[in-house]
């Protein structure tokens, strides 16, 4: 008979499915063992015991039985570590939110532990629960902490920042660096001075800095897009391009959200 150990460790709950009438089955991505998918029974009804515990972004107590040659974990308990109240109602916290579980899910492999993820995952997660002011660099900031624990840091030289001129500079997809127009680095795209700037900073500063990082729109936009294409250069097909369905999460709607 296959070994069963009984797992308890922290979560961080990515998503989940319906899978009959009464029950669901949840991705879990834990401290110790990282990406999990556990079959969580009873977790439909109406006075289930796991109430919110297992709503995506929700970082909770879980106790599993684990078993080395089964794929689908069963779920015995669940309870929250910590509330994100906030969080879960402001729609505009919820979009970066899943946003955010959604990139790690799609990162993560199954049953990798990754606590620098984990870490930075818990950390994001809580600052914009917190956070009344510019949640929206919250997306990119996690999107280069993330890749940084991955190893694809962006090669931010401080001088080449400082060489940039108000008529803009370029970044480099294949290595993340930013430089001065008159570079030729490779698969560059460029920016204005603002976006540049605003990149390296959200690469390299703390959390406590990028909340206090003011950009105006027109340079938000373009630090998001090219987060998003170093991310995508990076990772290929790995990197997730499309967000789950916000409101027909919040609406209850069936099936894999």
């Amino acid at each position: 008979m296959a070994q069963r150990d009984i797992i308890r460790t922290q979560a961080i709950v990515l998503r989940g499915m319906d899978y009959s009438e009464t029950s669901r089955i949840v991705t879990l991505f834990t401290r110790e063992q990282g990406k999990v998918s556990v079959m969580a029974k009873g977790a439909r009804r109406t006075k289930s015991s796991y109430g919110s515990t297992l709503q995506p972004m929700a970082y909770t107590q879980v106790v599993y039985y684990y078993k080395p040659t089964r794929t689908l974990q069963m779920l015995s308990e669940s309870s929250h570590v910590r509330a994100f109240h906030d969080l879960n109602r402001r729609l505009d916290k919820i979009k970066i939110g899943l946003r955010i579980v959604e990139l790690v899910d799609a990162l993560m492999e199954e049953e990798d532990p990754q606590p620098a993820v984990f870490a930075v995952t818990l950390k994001a997660l809580d600052a914009l629960d917190r956070a009344d002011e510019r949640i929206d660099n919250l997306w990119p900031f996690v999107q280069l902490r993330i890749a940084r624990v991955l190893g694809v840091a962006p090669a931010i030289d401080r001088d080449n920042v400082e060489a940039v001129t108000d008529e803009g500079g370029i970044l480099s997809l294949a290595n993340g660096g930013v430089y001065p127009q008159s570079a030729r680095p490779s698969h560059a795209r460029r920016a204005s001075r603002a976006a540049l700037r605003a990149f390296a900073i959200l690469a390299r500063a703390d959390l406590d800095v990028i909340l206090r990082m003011d950009l105006d729109r027109q340079t938000r936009a373009r630090v998001h897009q090219l987060v998003a294409e170093y991310m995508q250069f990076q990772f290929e097909s790995a990197y997730p391009t499309r967000s789950r369905d916000v409101i027909s999460q919040m609406k209850g709607g069936e099936g894999e959200w």
